[in-house]
């Protein structure tokens, strides 16, 4: 299982506003754009993208689960698919101070399947992964601040 985690700061906006626009699944499609190789749309709260590495260009879905605020933080899950790309993916949002500002982070869990999954990591599939997901993160900072 290898782990990943990429934070992003929103100054200026509240907690329970970033949560609300992040549990809109429609705007998962934002958060995915341009942070890896095609994106394309498999229904309501779901897409397939793909990831570009050196060996080969793996694809990956992108499935909206639900909010959790039982916790008393604030998360929204994702799964996660492919034959490299198995796992779950959660938003956890946290308040900084002052209290108008969001931490955001991404956490993922991946399992890549085995001995070749490894290496397929040691290839570039770690280093693709963890741009796209920073992508990911900027983009909800962005999607966030425009509104």
């Amino acid at each position: 299982m290898s782990v990943y985690t990429t934070d992003v700061l929103i100054e200026g906006v509240r907690r329970d506003d970033v949560l609300t626009w992040l549990a809109d699944p429609a705007h998962h499609e934002l958060i995915l754009a341009g942070a890896w190789g095609s994106l394309k749309s498999t229904g309501t709260g779901s897409w397939e993208v793909t990831v570009p590495t050196q060996l080969r260009t793996r694809p990956m879905t992108y499935t909206f689960e639900h909010v959790d605020e039982d916790h008393g933080g604030r998360r929204v899950h994702v799964a996660l698919g492919g034959k490299r790309t198995n796992g779950k993916l959660h938003w956890s949002l946290r308040t900084q101070k002052p209290s108008t500002n969001t931490l955001v982070t991404l956490h993922a869990d991946i399992d890549a399947g085995g001995p070749m999954g490894l290496v397929a990591e040691q290839l570039g599939m770690r280093v693709r992964l963890e741009q796209g997901f920073r992508t990911m993160t900027e983009n909800v900072r962005k999607g966030v601040l425009n509104g």
